[in-house]
């Protein structure tokens, strides 16, 4: 028989408390993304932000004057941004990632024809444009350029790249690599998870949640996770963590490592928390590695797998 809506609700309730009991896993705070505080003309919560193959936090700032200026900025946790460059005429990002050469990537996450992806040099030209598929949850980019997107589930209903899940792009935007529909790989329907280390890519996507990894045009299924729904993955290619999951979930660390032919339980699971003990919530999260970056409006925490062991 099904269960009702208030046993649903209950259910939830309890498991909620559960992790409420768990160890708490505390970010660390990494600094504050901010334009130049003399300049009015923009407003004062990113529009787009990521993190690059370096650890650097880029974010993007709308004008208030011109709908279609943006400024970009990029951190390493200082008082003021490391440079910054300001374009005219660029589309409206869902992503940003830096290039080599101080270049930028925007990306627009929906697409239904044309261009949603943009290269712009150090000095506000715009360099190339591409289309990189419709329906992106994630875009991360490698030390040489490579940019990895992987797509949610609505990319289903599409042809192209974003039909495959997971797809390498080079830095002028064409496509370089599909991952293969071949019955002994899991399928990626909705990539929940993606981490770029390197020039490598591990994913644990929907529905099937094995941990796969990419390096250079090989996958590699390193076997069913521990874990399901996870919405960010850290890995130094031995031990890792999933992040999140479903519903009374989105707080959890599931701590893992990779054995010869699966995936094992590397501790007890744990919950992550702001540096105050708060819970994190309207948070952009990004696994470079080993390394988590969760940035929540200006402010931008991280941690990495070494505290996250040592809490579990």
């Amino acid at each position: 028989m099904p269960r009702t809506r208030r046993e649903l609700e209950q259910e939830r309730m309890h498991r909620r408390l559960e992790i409420l009991r768990l160890p708490v896993a505390p970010l660390r705070h990494a600094g504050y993304l901010a334009p130049d505080r003399t300049d009015r003309q923009w407003e004062r919560v990113p529009e787009a932000v990521g993190v690059g193959p370096d650890n650097q936090a880029v974010a993007v700032w709308a004008s208030r004057e011109q709908p279609r200026r943006r400024l970009i900025t990029v951190h390493d946790g200082g008082r003021r941004p490391v440079r910054s460059v300001q374009l005219d005429g660029c589309v409206r990002p869902w992503f940003v990632q830096p290039l080599p050469g101080d270049r930028i990537l925007l990306v627009r996450a929906r697409n239904q024809g044309g261009a949603n992806a943009e290269v712009w040099t150090a000095d506000g030209r715009r360099e190339h444009r591409g289309d990189l598929g419709d329906a992106i949850a994630h875009v991360s980019a490698t030390p040489t350029g490579a940019i990895w997107v992987g797509y949610f589930d609505e990319a289903m209903a599409g042809s192209g790249p974003q039909a495959h899940g997971l797809a390498r792009f080079t830095a002028d935007l064409e496509p370089d690599w599909l991952y293969p529909q071949e019955p002994a790989l899991p399928e990626i329907f909705d990539c929940y998870a993606l981490n770029v280390a390197d020039e490598a890519a591990w994913t644990c996507a929907y529905t099937q949640f094995h941990l796969v990894s990419v390096t250079g045009g090989r996958p590699t299924d390193h076997g069913q996770a521990l874990h399901r729904g996870a919405y960010a993955l850290l890995t130094d290619g031995v031990t890792g963590a999933f992040i999140g999951g479903y519903g009374p979930d989105y707080d959890l660390v599931v701590p893992f490592r990779i054995e010869r032919a699966a995936v094992t339980a590397a501790g007890a699971p744990a919950r992550l928390v702001l540096p105050d003990g708060m819970e994190i919530r309207n948070a952009r999260t990004f696994g470079r590695g080993p390394e988590l970056h969760v940035i929540v409006g200006t402010s931008w925490y991280r941690t990495d797998l070494g505290p996250l062991a040592s809490v579990a």
